[in-house]
């Protein structure tokens, strides 16, 4: 029989995978939004991230190396995403959609396979922070301090990234470069530059959250990033194309949908999504706060 502490206890490991698979897809949704590109390889920029941590914890062997390992991935994963914007995907800017799916899906194989060339195919287990092992008493139940941390953190860069969005400067001249880019460029803005960094914020919010989830995946695979891809493009869907406050919204609703399904019967966690992609899409076709642009 279900007690009701252990719905609570999904409910939160819902809203706390959600808000890591919102963190994801802001990445995934600024690129789509703001330089409309279909990026196939998102998912493996995540298992990069990853890695990065994983081989940051390794390296370095001292107290809070895993913190270290994050701060450290976050420019590097930005530098990654520059370059491939600068040396592969610039040209792809007004191009048909069936180019951006055919390089982007290329380069998803290209890092996974480099990463399996270096790594190997054994999964790698990346242990919890030690000052962030242990659970908390929320009143009803007991929850994992990483899990209820991870959440927080990430709903505050989520918000950081919309509020950078809407209301700062530089902001402003990122949505003026996607929704108008010929009048962008007659007021002097550098509308390449805009889609060089706006590609390379994309690309370190998949690298970040791919390190944050990584102690919670058990064991790093290279594979990791295909079926995190799929999750990821149905919270867009979801919330719609562009809208990051859509997609937090779609994170956690598909999060909480899937946990409790998960209590009842463990195989509708997956028919879940796709159901609830489903039936918004029938609803609202541009998603629950879908735009052209990410608002």
């Amino acid at each position: 029989m279900v007690n009701i502490d252990a719905i609570l206890a999904q409910v939160f490991n819902g809203i706390q995978f959600g808000v890591l698979i919102a963190l994801l897809a802001t990445g995934l949704s600024l690129i789509f939004g703001m330089l409309g590109i279909i990026n196939f390889a998102h998912g493996s920029l995540y298992m990069l991230g990853a890695y990065l941590v994983w081989s940051c914890v390794q390296v370095l062997p001292i107290p809070g190396n895993f913190w270290l390992g994050l701060v450290i991935t976050l420019p590097l994963m930005a530098i990654v995403g520059l370059m491939i914007e600068r040396f592969l995907l610039h040209w792809m800017y007004g191009q048909p959609v069936v180019y951006q799916i055919l390089i982007t899906f290329g380069l998803l194989l290209v890092i996974q396979q480099g990463v399996a060339l270096i790594y190997g195919t054994v999964p790698l287990p990346l242990g919890m922070p030690s000052s962030f092992e242990g659970e908390i008493n929320l009143g009803l139940f007991r929850y994992p301090v990483y899990r209820l941390f991870t959440m927080i953190l990430g709903l505050a860069i989520i918000f950081g990234v919309w509020f950078f969005i809407e209301r700062s400067a530089l902001g402003a001249i990122i949505r003026a470069s996607a929704e108008d880019p010929e009048t962008a460029r007659t007021l002097g803005i550098n509308t390449r530059k805009v889609y060089t960094w706006t590609f390379a914020l994309g690309s370190a919010l998949a690298g970040l959250g791919g390190g944050l989830h990584a102690p919670l995946i058990g064991g790093l695979q290279h594979s990791i990033g295909t079926e995190i891809l799929l999750i990821c493009f149905i919270v867009v869907v979801i919330g719609g194309m562009g809208s990051i406050r859509g997609v937090l919204l779609g994170g956690i609703l598909l999060g909480v949908v899937r946990g409790i399904a998960g209590v009842f019967w463990a195989p509708a966690s997956d028919f879940v999504m796709f159901a609830a992609m489903g039936i918004i899409l029938m609803l609202r076709p541009q998603g629950l706060l879908g735009r052209g642009v990410a608002r």
